[in-house]
Parts: C-alpha cells; sequence; structure tokens
C-alpha cells in the first residue's frame, strides 16, 4: 500500500483525481453448463456457484492541451481477476478539429458503430455473434463527422510472414434518425494474420448495421443484422428502465443456429455503489442437451476511485 501511495500520488497530480480509477466487482455465479474431456467432447453436465471477480479493473487516462485547437490523450487499463492482471486497454492519441487518431488496444471502429450500441449486458453478451469483437490491438483508429453523421476507419498491423501494409481494416458510420441511431460497419478477417476478432474461423468479411435507441414508450430497443458469407446473425436488445433483454443468434451455414438469452437488472445502491443480476440460457443447438448452459449472477460494484 505504502508503494501503491508514492506511484500514484504523483500521477494523481499531473493527471487530475478523476482521471485515476478503480472498480471492483465481486460476485457470485451459479452455472449449470456441459462437462468435457481433454478432446472437448461432451461428458455430461455439472452445476456449481462460484465467488469471482468480474472485470474489476484500474486505470489512469488523461488529455492535456497541445494548443491550436489540439490535444493529445491515452489511456491504460488493468483488469483485475482471480488468476492475475491483465490489458483492457492501452492507447495514445490525438484530436483536434479533423476528428481524432488514436493506437493501440481499446474498441475499434466495428465495435463502435454496430456492436457497441447494443451491447447492454454488463456480462453475457457478444459472445453468440458472427463477429465478436470486443477490445482489439493492433490498431490505428481515425474518427470525424459532420454534422449528424459520423464516420471512423481502423487498420489493424501484426507482425506476420506476409509483409502487407495491413493485415485487416474496418470501416463505419453513423446517422441520427430521430433520437435513435443508425450505424453500419465492415470489417475484413485476417485468418493468418491473427487479428483479433476471427469469426467462424474463416477469412470472409463481415458486414453490419445496427439501429439502436428506438424509443417505444417508456422503453428503448436496438437491432442488429451481421453477414459473412453465408451465416448471418440477429442481435435485439430492449431496455425497459433498469431492466434489460438481451437476444443474440447466428443462423450458421452448417446448420447450427445456437441462441443466447440475457434477463438483467441493474440496482443502485448509492454514492458509487451497485449492483447487477443476470440470468443468461444459451441453446448451443449441438443435438445434445446437455451443451446448453444456464447461469445467475448477483455482483455488487463498488468504484473505489
Amino acid at each position: 500500500m505504502a508503494v501503491a501511495g508514492i506511484v500514484a500520488a504523483p500521477v494523481a497530480v499531473q493527471a487530475g483525481a478523476d482521471e485515476v480509477y478503480a472498480s471492483a466487482r465481486v460476485g457470485i455465479k451459479y452455472t449449470d453448463q456441459a462437462t468435457k474431456n481433454a478432446l472437448g467432447t461432451t461428458t455430461g453436465s455439472a452445476a456449481d456457484f462460484d465467488v469471482k471477480s468480474f472485470a474489476s479493473r484500474f486505470g489512469m487516462r488523461g488529455e492535456t492541451d497541445l494548443g491550436n485547437g489540439m490535444s493529445g490523450f491515452g489511456r491504460y487499463e488493468f483488469g483485475v481477476s482471480d488468476s492475475g492482471i491483465s490489458q483492457r486497454h492501452l492507447y495514445v492519441g490525438v484530436k483536434g478539429d479533423f476528428g481524432s487518431v488514436l493506437m493501440g488496444k481499446t474498441y475499434h471502429t466495428f465495435y463502435n458503430y454496430v456492436v457497441g450500441p447494443l451491447d447492454n449486458p454488463w456480462w453475457h453478451s457478444t459472445n453468440t455473434m458472427v463477429e465478436s469483437v470486443g477490445r482489439t490491438g493492433n490498431g490505428i483508429t481515425y474518427a470525424g463527422g459532420a454534422g449528424a453523421v459520423s464516420f471512423g476507419a481502423t487498420v489493424y498491423m501484426v507482425s506476420d510472414a506476409e509483409e502487407t501494409p495491413a493485415d485487416a481494416i474496418e470501416l463505419g458510420a453513423s446517422f441520427a434518425v430521430g433520437d435513435s441511431t443508425i450505424g453500419v460497419g465492415y470489417r475484413s478477417v485476417d485468418i493468418d494474420g491473427a487479428v483479433p476478432g476471427q469469426g467462424n474461423g474463416t477469412d470472409e468479411d463481415v458486414m453490419a448495421v445496427a439501429w439502436s435507441g428506438i424509443g417505444i414508450g417508456s422503453t428503448t430497443l436496438g437491432v442488429s443484422y451481421m453477414n459473412q458469407d453465408k451465416d448471418n446473425g440477429i442481435v435485439v436488445d430492449w431496455a425497459i428502465g433498469n431492466a434489460y433483454v438481451h437476444l443474440e443468434t447466428v443462423d450458421y451455414d452448417a446448420g447450427q443456429t445456437p441462441m443466447d438469452i440475457t434477463f438483467g437488472y441493474t440496482q443502485s445502491l448509492g454514492r458509487k455503489t451497485t449492483m447487477y443480476y443476470e440470468l443468461n440460457s444459451k441453446d448451443a443447438d449441438s443435438g445434445n442437451s446437455e451443451d446448453d448452459s444456464m447461469a445467475v449472477m448477483a455482483v455488487l460494484k463498488y468504484d473505489i476511485i
């Protein structure tokens, strides 16, 4: 603790107290899922309780005025789990009237325009999609906009034997429709270059469209469609106050149609303290009911800094 104080104090002074943050997220999870042998063959099912960290994290972020309408910014964020510490975000960039350019690991273009707008659950999300893209590394991203339209592009550069300037690219754009937003995205997938997010194991390009923030009375609806060759995926996200329902399904050309549905509720307990509850059911559509799974979790989140 003494060492942490010595290291963190100068950072807090330079970056500002709101730029150093930490969030502890620990809860209990009940799962009923398949058991598999060393070859990956389903041997049965088992139910169990577990107390664990659910994406606890700490980090630092800052922004500096460079003059001439430009700013420099950067961020470190690390995840804390029962098995240790991992990197979540690591990027630097500059922004100004031209938009912004950043380099490193974070959420990039495809996620920002067609995945993130419907990524409402705390834990059970983006697991049953044609292309499950979250935080990715090795990227250089440009983001800009004009009026009600925003747009962006990401280039991935991974060390490999291909000697190509870019191993994969992402393009995205969005525009407002009333209080809602329509986003479109394109992602090339390079299996050989090991670019994060491998979809269904092919290097076919992925295209998607997402319509989020559709107001229906006191509720908000979001839907998206994603395609990769002959595989098609749909996501439906419905928010009702602090409650939500999130459904993901993929129709694979090989014949399987897995489905993932989550029911959740977020409860504020007061300053810096939140509880959330999720019930998730997965239908693997493998012809073996033991491949299906169910999880129930209750997590307490406390924002330390």
